[in-house]
């Protein structure tokens, strides 16, 4: 049995994705990724798992309609080697020119909104609007009710939102929250012990995840003579053009606002070594990652007022979410937490029991293997 994923970026598949491929490989699954692969230690390290890499140039921003059409041709030329039984969509072009081909091929395929993007947030002016409602003619015919696609969203929200635009049919839908948290490797910990107040930001390096609002209420809370310490920790996106730049974070830590850790694979011990973690991010997006594993780990969070984190973060209840994204409220919700440590306390364990109800990687990946069984028993070849 052949299974195709198909996601914008290498990087994100390994890092979203990987625990329920491994699980698809375990059940007999073969295994592919169709990928753009900008770093080949990435595909090198994807590969020795047993994981079957086809590399396809994709510009996840390009709006060149031709270049975009060979999207389209690139992957059913790599579809026709391959002959999968099942096509995995994930991302928004992957979705529309690998869904184009699936449906017209009549191969059975699963989509997975992960968030739904700038498209939903950048309406504005005639070319957006054109796009988006293009988009969204694309969605019905592959996703509506006559077609046998299976759906899964990351929270009820985006799964509201799009179903203003599509009529699905209900029994097609299906809610997997986030990615799955290793629960060994995430465990509750106690917070450390310190003199400095440790703040954590670990995410791409977008403007829009907040970053600039941070550094901002930490000056402010550092004039105030608050001893906080902000920690940076991320992917640098170098072709998103919302990106922070290198030389932005670098003269961040010159001024002494931020200490820049770079991109790190041992999340885990930046979490255990904070007293908090922050996100105040105004991106429409899924559940973050970061968030599930600080609360795994028992960490209060700040998080923005959009549906994915509050999805798991609830206000007051298991961690703080903003009303106004600004630098001046971001302070405030820093100071507060920092000044209540049995709140803290209060906080975290609450948010590691929701992680072990709902967002566990066993979970996740039982359930994304439910989708994949009926999926191929409602279309068998």
């Amino acid at each position: 049995m052949r299974i195709v994923y198909f996601v914008n970026a290498a990087w994100y598949f390994e890092l979203h994705w990987l625990d329920r491929s491994e699980a698809a490989i375990s059940k007999g699954y073969e295994v592919h990724l169709v990928s753009n692969f900008a770093d080949s230690a990435i595909q090198n390290g994807l590969e020795q798992k047993g994981i079957k890499c086809w590399n396809i140039e994709l510009n996840r921003f390009s709006k060149n309609l031709f270049k975009n059409i060979l999207i389209f041709t690139a992957f059913r030329k790599i579809c026709k080697k391959i002959n999968p039984d099942l096509i995995h969509l994930i991302t928004i072009k992957p979705i529309l020119f690998g869904g184009l081909y699936a449906r017209l091929a009549g191969i059975p395929f699963v989509v997975s909104f992960v968030g739904l993007g700038r498209l939903f947030v950048s309406k504005r002016g005639w070319p957006n609007k054109l796009i988006f409602n293009s988009v969204l003619s694309i969605y019905n015919f592959l996703l509506s009710a006559k077609s046998p696609a299976q759906v899964i969203f990351e929270h009820n929200a985006d799964c509201a939102e799009l179903s203003k635009h599509i009529k699905f049919d209900k029994k097609n839908i299906h809610i997997i929250e986030g990615a799955g948290v290793d629960r060994f490797r995430f465990s509750y910990q106690p917070e450390p012990f310190n003199n400095n107040f440790s703040v954590l930001f670990a995410s791409r390096l977008l403007w829009s995840k907040g970053l600039g609002e941070v550094v901002e209420a930490i000056d402010k809370l550092k004039k105030n003579e608050v001893n906080t310490i902000l920690y940076v920790a991320g992917i640098l996106d170098e072709k998103d053009p919302d990106r922070i730049e290198l030389a932005q974070i670098q003269e961040w830590e010159r001024q002494g606002k931020i200490v820049w850790l770079g991109r790190r694979n041992d999340i885990q011990d930046l979490i255990r070594n904070s007293h908090i973690v922050i996100l105040p991010t105004k991106y429409s997006e899924g559940v973050p990652r970061i968030i599930i594993e600080a609360c795994a780990m028992g960490r209060s969070c700040i998080v923005g007022n959009v549906p994915g984190c509050k999805a798991i973060i609830k206000d007051n209840f298991n961690g703080c979410v903003l009303k106004t994204h600004n630098a001046s409220e971001i302070a405030e919700k820093i100071e507060y937490l920092r000044d209540n440590i049995e709140i803290r306390k209060k906080f975290g364990l609450r948010s590691a029991e929701i992680v072990k109800e709902r967002f566990s990687k066993e979970i996740v990946i039982e359930k994304t293997l439910y989708v994949y069984n009926k999926m191929l028993n409602t279309t068998k070849r």
